[in-house]
């Protein structure tokens, strides 16, 4: 049995949340967390699946989401796994996760060394060191690296999601998040998703700060601040997958909508954070961002709640808008795209004609635009040309109407 300490690291200090045990046999794992009696008493739910019941065990056999928001998914998995050279439990990719780098504020210690935090490793590659992280990572990718290659690459990429490759780095005291091409990609999908987070911000969404690194051409590196950290200190962090007790197995869906009831009982501004949720569901629907799964839409933990966090992880689809199917549905049986169906749903996200209208002007006009954004970010003509499909689409002509003096 592996018996761990679960800490929150927030406004500055450090305090015990509860202790969470794995108990495995034959291959297989099962988990029990409890929360500390002050804890429950003074704190908050770390998930909405772990209500706070002092010293009550919850047992399951598998990770709730809180504690699988800081695992990492299949690039921080290829990266502990080629380290490790075995295979590795879920507590084991758990515990794999670099202390200093992991998500959120949560904090993980041995219950024996309980001032001693596991995978502890401050060694994060500075942004000087970047395109030699980089050559690491693609040789790593090719499946080339070298014993060097891996000491560099683990302790940046152990924590982290997504299949394409990244790396934490540091710069002037700030963690970003610095996502590389991969070997296989035939479009600059850096530069793409760093003209989605512009056209996303001109439509008054809320994004991640970012900017991009000039490879050389082929190679342009995308660098996402975290935004779970401020001046150095953690925010607690939850993706939408947690807050809607869903997993990566369940038989039931999700919508945008039951993300809007969630922010209903969790957010302490809910009127605000539902408003952003329905401009960013038109956005994405209009925009070709169909990777819109649960762990791309995240929340920070504010003294009275969950806040929806700012935006991420947009990209646009070469995918024919007739044929779009996105990840995340609209309402409990439409997934794919129309603008009529987000104006249906408007009133379940507290949007009358006026703020919905007002969402769609600066939809328009941020979409409007794409071409020159796109031109601006360093993408060629023949690169635009290939991905107008993502926004240029039978709905187009419908949300352009909403641009005034057309």
């Amino acid at each position: 049995m592996k018996s761990i300490n679960v800490v929150i690291d927030w406004h500055g200090s450090q305090r015990l949340v509860g202790q969470l045990d794995v108990y495995a046999s034959r291959g297989t794992e099962r988990y029990q967390f409890a929360y500390t009696t002050d804890w429950a008493r003074n704190g908050f739910a770390i998930d909405p699946a772990l209500e706070l019941i002092p010293r009550i065990p919850y047992t399951d056999n598998k990770l709730w989401g809180a504690f699988q928001d800081i695992s990492p998914d299949r690039w921080g998995r290829l990266v502990q796994s080629r380290v490790q050279n075995r295979h590795l439990s879920e507590s084991d990719f758990l515990l794999g996760v670099s202390d200093h780098m992991s998500l959120g504020a949560l904090r993980l210690s041995d219950i024996a060394q309980s001032d001693v935090f596991l995978a502890d490793n401050h060694d994060v590659p500075k942004l000087v060191n970047l395109r030699e992280l980089e050559a690491a990572v693609h040789r790593f990718e090719a499946g080339q690296e070298s014993p060097a290659d891996l000491a560099m690459i683990a302790p940046p990429g152990s924590s982290l999601g997504g299949a394409h490759p990244k790396a934490s780095v540091e710069d002037e005291n700030k963690l970003w998040l610095a996502k590389f091409q991969s070997n296989t990609d035939t479009e600059r999908v850096s530069l793409w998703e760093a003209t989605m987070l512009d056209l996303a911000k001109n439509a008054g969404i809320r994004t991640a700060h970012y900017r991009v690194l000039d490879g050389g051409g082929d190679r342009p590196v995308l660098l996402v601040e975290r935004f779970d950290r401020v001046k150095g200190k953690r925010i607690p962090f939850i993706s939408a997958m947690t807050l809607l007790e869903r997993n990566e197995n369940s038989k039931e869906g999700a919508s945008y909508i039951d993300i809007a009831d969630a922010l209903t009982h969790y957010s302490p501004q809910p009127a605000a954070d539902k408003l952003e949720l329905f401009s960013r569901m038109i956005f994405n629907a209009m925009s070709g961002n169909i990777d819109d799964h649960l762990r791309n839409h995240g929340f920070l933990r504010e003294p009275r709640g969950w806040r929806l966090a700012p935006a991420y992880d947009i990209n646009p689809t070469m995918e024919h808008y007739a044929r779009r199917n996105h990840n995340l549905s609209f309402d409990s049986d439409r997934s794919r795209p129309s603008l009529d169906t987000c104006l249906e749903l408007a009133e379940f996200f507290g949007a009358g004609k006026t703020e919905m209208n007002t969402a769609l002007v600066k939809i328009a006009y941020a979409l409007s635009n794409w071409r020159n954004v796109a031109k601006r970010n360093g993408l060629s003509g023949d690169e635009i040309k290939r991905m107008e499909r993502s926004f240029e689409h039978d709905d187009t002509e419908n949300l352009l109407r909403y641009l005034p003096l057309r």
